[in-house]
């Protein structure tokens, strides 16, 4: 008789304690990126805050290379045990998987976890072209001859890929010139050497301070209130809605007890004024969501830049 009911002890309650509660180990974030950058120091702060609300260490590892497609890529090759996360963004999941071949499929490989931030870029002009609003530049684009110049931090990066879509809904033809990164293309816009370009709040706001750069609009479909005073750009081309992101992941199939663990966690994380300042201070806003609305997010902003990657025909080898 004993034998029986130790059998059916067994059956019934091994597996609840066999079972070991995530995390008990440590967690690995990968960020897709090298150091000292906008997605490493907002990594950096997030993963320090889940180990603290999780009591487990997050440690994070940056793999950089292809413009984060490498590290991504890595995501996406990780055990989904649940102990390894990692970034994604605008760039690595709604445009390279267009721009170029990358090992992985950002609708199948991944588990989204939360939305971490969302920022608006901004249109400037230097002194030296002399408008003050969108409605002058248009028109004195459309007016001249030769087509003003835009630069961006190279083909296909995120700044181009908002030009190319902005100049399409003004009906303007702009010339693009390329750079190695968003810093000499602004060093460009400053010296004239080349006439406008989008950039980040975070990368603009010491030369709005100083006057040499003039903030047109900003790419968000409402005015952003980390830089107030500057209108949407939909106020003038109505609809124009370009707004990146950054989001937490793991590779599919995350088991669902630790991808819900996570999103609560990150949440928390994201409400905390403390973040939210320190975002603020980078030009960006905290942005928690639930998995679902990631997901969409990534399908959504995947359908406009590849219509807009196709048709300019662009590809990044």
């Amino acid at each position: 008789m004993w034998r029986h009911v130790f059998a059916v002890f067994l059956v019934l309650y091994m597996p609840a304690l066999s079972a070991h509660p995530w995390p008990d180990h440590p967690i690995k974030y990968v960020v897709p990126f090298p150091p000292g950058g906008a997605t490493d120091i907002i990594s950096r702060q997030v993963a320090a805050q889940l180990q603290e609300k999780l009591h487990e260490s997050v440690v994070v590892e940056n793999v950089g290379g292809a413009g984060g497609a490498i590290g991504v890529g890595r995501l996406a090759r990780s055990s989904n045990d649940g102990y390894t996360i990692g970034l994604g963004n605008s760039g690595t999941l709604t445009m390279a998987p267009y721009l170029q071949k990358v090992a992985y499929d950002p609708a199948k490989d991944f588990t989204p976890i939360s939305m971490l931030t969302e920022y608006s870029n901004v249109l400037v002009v230097g002194k030296a072209l002399n408008v003050k609003s969108l409605d002058e530049f248009l028109a004195l684009a459309r007016s001249r001859e030769k087509s003003l110049t835009y630069g961006s931090a190279g083909n296909g990066s995120s700044n181009h890929m908002t030009s190319l879509l902005f100049a399409k809904r003004a009906g303007v033809k702009f010339l693009h010139i390329p750079y190695k990164g968003n810093n000499p293309a602004l060093m460009a816009v400053i010296s004239g050497e080349i006439d406008w370009m989008f950039a980040t709040i975070s990368e603009i706001k010491p030369f709005l301070q100083s006057g040499q750069l003039i903030p047109l609009g900003v790419s968000s479909l409402k005015p952003d209130p980390l830089l107030p005073g500057v209108p949407p750009i939909s106020k003038t081309l109505s609809g124009f809605d370009v707004v990146g992101f950054m989001g937490l992941f793991g590779p599919r199939n995350v088991p669902t007890q630790a991808a819900d663990k996570l999103t609560k966690a990150v949440a928390e994380v994201l409400t905390d004024p403390k973040t939210i300042e320190k975002f603020a201070s980078m030009g960006m806003t905290a942005r928690p969501s639930s998995q679902a609305e990631l997901a969409e997010r990534v399908e959504k902003d995947g359908r406009l830049w590849k219509s807009v990657i196709d048709e300019s025909q662009i590809k990044v080898n």
